[in-house]
């Protein structure tokens, strides 16, 4: 994928290293060079109190975002 095919408010399945232990979705609300800021909207149960920590906002490279069908 690259940054070009990005648009906010579109959901994507994530996968991070860091802050979450499980895959996520999350909504596109800002475009950076190589990342995006995600609205987290759906995620496994044992990662409520990581979300609630990062206020549901998490920076996710594209490298680990695809397009949910």
């Amino acid at each position: 994928m690259k940054i070009e095919d990005l648009k906010v408010g579109d959901i994507y399945e994530c996968k991070v290293d860091e802050d979450m232990d499980h895959p996520f979705k999350g909504k596109v609300e800002k475009i950076y060079e190589h990342s995006a800021l995600m609205e987290i909207v759906e995620n496994d149960p044992k990662d409520n109190s990581n979300k609630m920590e990062l206020n549901n906002k998490i920076v996710v490279s594209i490298k680990k975002m695809k397009k949910t069908k």
